[in-house]
């Protein structure tokens, strides 16, 4: 008896002693404080030897071999998700290893802003996303284009103003998709009818909705502003709109349009061609494309900037009180020694 009392007490404590070592090994705090807040980044096209490699060189594990059991027995080289996943240093074994085998990454937020050039929402999108700068851009030109009636030129009106969010390991070809996914949203069937309805597309009105954001300060003024523009192309007029001229010789420093940037041959020129541009010139904000579909009704077809710096607008329909306005508000510029 006492001999089997003897080997009970021996097995004990060979069970203690595996338990102790199973906690230590599964649930013992294992991620390094100066890890707290770290963003760890698998990609599409790691495997799971570089992604435990970049655990260890980023000293994110603190003691690899009991990651390493825990890895084994959890599948992890078989399971892990492509993503950004927030890791701090609080992290057991299993809390690290079913974050990244679970998919439980976090979100990027992606901020398209009012008024971004074309140049600006690609760097933007490929600085904070996985897809290179040149994947992005063959995205951009895949047959997505045409399959849903945009041109190279109109294609950036999916680009909305909005905060999106993505997993940072998303291709560029979805990335598009939930561009394009958004845009329908936005463009519910009783928009499409308002917008048929004042003469414009879609597009159209993205496009018109780019031109009103560039003229308008206060949005208060975005309905007026499109109804005068609407009622130019109703007429068969030049839109002569100011913002569409800075985009050809560019905003960056111009504090005013100068006669001779009237006469740049460019498709996107309106004081050289009728109608709309091919495209938006920037991204709008969605009250100036709201404001194309719902503009205000009146007979303006003339606008001017008042001189008296509230940056609101003078509107009339006679060509005469307009010659009127626009010498007032060069005067004014002239004064306060706004040039080029």
């Amino acid at each position: 008896k006492e001999t089997k009392r003897k080997y009970l007490g021996i097995l004990l404590i060979i069970a203690m002693l595996c338990l102790s070592a199973g906690y230590y090994v599964f649930f013992a705090v294992n991620t390094t404080s100066s890890s707290d807040g770290t963003y760890f980044y698998i990609r599409h096209d790691d495997n799971y030897q570089t992604v435990r490699q970049g655990l260890i060189n980023n000293e994110i594990v603190k003691n690899v071999q009991t990651f390493d059991l825990a890895a084994q027995k959890m599948n992890l080289s078989n399971t892990f998700k492509p993503g950004r996943y927030k890791i701090n240093g609080r992290f057991t074994n299993v809390q690290l290893i079913r974050k990244i085998r679970n998919g439980d990454w976090d979100k990027v937020v992606i901020k398209i802003n009012l008024e971004m050039t074309r140049t600006q929402i690609i760097d933007h999108i490929v600085s904070n996303l996985e897809p290179s700068k040149a994947d992005f851009i063959e995205a951009l030109n895949n047959n997505w284009v045409e399959q849903n009636g945009f041109t190279d030129e109109n294609k950036w009106c999916v680009f909305l103003s909005d905060h999106y969010h993505f997993n940072w390991a998303i291709s560029a070809d979805d990335i598009i998709q939930r561009f394009l996914y958004e845009y329908n949203v936005f463009w519910s069937a009783d928009r499409k009818a308002k917008a048929k309805s004042v003469g414009l597309t879609t597009k159209e009105a993205c496009v018109l909705g780019s031109i009103v954001d560039g003229e308008a300060v206060h949005v208060r003024e975005m309905p007026t502003i499109a109804g005068l523009y609407l009622n130019r192309i109703r007429k068969g007029m030049l839109l002569q709109a100011d913002p569409t001229v800075l985009y050809v010789v560019g905003r960056e420093g111009r504090k005013r349009v100068l006669y001779r940037d009237l006469k740049t041959k460019h498709p996107y020129n309106t004081y050289l061609n009728k109608g709309l541009p091919p495209g938006p010139i920037f991204t709008p904000d969605k009250r100036a494309i709201l404001a194309s579909i719902n503009p205000k009704k009146h007979n303006y077809i003339f606008m001017c900037a008042k001189p008296d710096r509230s940056y609101y607008h003078n509107f009339t329909s006679s060509a005469a009180e307009h010659r009127k306005n626009a010498r007032a508000y060069r005067r004014s510029l002239n004064a306060r020694g706004v040039g080029r």
